[in-house]
């Protein structure tokens, strides 16, 4: 069992980590990566001009309000002593979408602006503009939650699924593949791309129950078989399986999964990389952002399956501390392990509305 604190601080700060590290040479082609940061690629964290740390894109800002919704989510059914469904826990992350959407200087239609609340909205450099995905930031707009009864475009991108990690920290066995799937539906809606969100939650849930990482991947895939239109997520993923049996990992395997812009991709890259370097974080990470496509992304998602199986005693403390944000994410990822405190100070960070 993983269920501590470190697992989820070491999920949520590895997830930044790969995030911060991709950033740069995301859309780069490969051969200009070893141009650039010579024959081994970029090998580590690159400092904002004028600061001692890197800077994290929309993919970490989405997974920490991923991470408050679900805290507010349980702090309004702990405190008014009611069960949280999934339709309120799925709401109450959308609401927290619209705060993040606030935060890249668009207003959500018929919202007061009180309802920009809570402590995650005021942390000035969340106002940052990281080059959010279009399809999150245009659905959004639109103040409309799409479902997947009620899909609000055919969208696999990877921008759904590559917030949800909070969701595997703290949900159940029961319902945490379709929460994960609910919340990457709310912007993208095709099956690929809320699918692959699903296992990705599901996964990190396995991981935090303290299974192996294999074991755990493979409890995913059983999950995601019985799913309708779930084959290309399925197909990437054992792909990604057998290229890391084969051992001796390399760019030239990796690319043959795809570039990580689409969500079953983006998946399966990362649990190659992570299959690939189980005991060894950075390496992953590099793996994971040096080739030509989503970096960011493909190093976020590599980072948290690793954090969350590794812990925060295996990441190197220049890492953790070298990323922009680096003390609210652990202070979010207390949060979240926490839940809910019965305090004023508490409901004012996380209001139960």
């Amino acid at each position: 069992m993983k269920r501590r604190i470190e697992y989820f601080y070491g999920c949520l700060a590895g997830g930044a980590i790969g995030d911060a590290l991709g950033a740069p040479v995301e859309f780069m082609s490969y051969d200009k990566i070893l141009q650039r940061y010579g024959e081994n690629g970029l090998s580590g964290l690159l400092f904002a001009q004028d600061t001692n740390y890197a800077l994290i894109t929309d993919d970490t800002q989405m997974t920490l309000f991923t991470a408050e919704g679900m805290i507010r989510s349980a702090s309004r059914a702990r405190k008014n002593q009611i069960q949280s469904t999934l339709a309120e826990k799925t709401a109450a992350i959308f609401r927290a979408y619209l705060r993040w959407l606030y935060t890249q200087g668009l207003k959500t239609p018929h919202w007061s602006p009180s309802a920009y609340d809570g402590w995650l909205i005021k942390i000035k450099a969340l106002h940052a503009y990281r080059d959010p995905g279009v399809t999150c930031i245009t659905t959004l707009g639109k103040g409309i939650m799409g479902t997947i009864k009620k899909p609000i475009n055919d969208s696999k991108g990877c921008g759904g699924m590559m917030r949800v990690a909070p969701i595997g920290l703290i949900e159940s066995a029961e319902t945490v593949f379709e929460l994960g799937m609910q919340a990457a539906a709310i912007t993208h809606g095709h099956p690929t791309g809320y699918l692959a969100a699903g296992m990705f939650a599901t996964l990190i849930h396995y991981i935090i129950e303290g299974d192996e990482l294999l074991e755990a991947i493979y409890k995913t895939l059983e999950i995601a078989r019985q799913k309708e239109n779930s084959e290309e997520c399925t197909q990437a993923v054992e792909k990604a399986i057998a290229l890391a049996k084969e051992g001796t990992p390399c760019y030239e395997k990796l690319k043959t999964i795809g570039q990580g812009f689409v969500a079953d991709e983006t998946l399966a890259i990362a649990i190659y990389c992570a299959l690939s370097y189980p005991n060894d974080f950075k390496q992953a990470l590099l793996l994971a952002i040096n080739h030509d496509g989503d970096s960011d992304s493909t190093g976020a998602v590599t980072g948290n399956i690793l954090g969350a199986y590794l812990g925060e005693a295996s990441i190197e403390r220049e890492l953790l501390k070298g990323i922009e944000l680096a003390k609210e994410i652990e202070q979010l990822s207390q949060d979240l392990f926490t839940l809910y405190e019965e305090s004023e100070m508490w409901i004012k960070r996380y209001p139960c509305w």
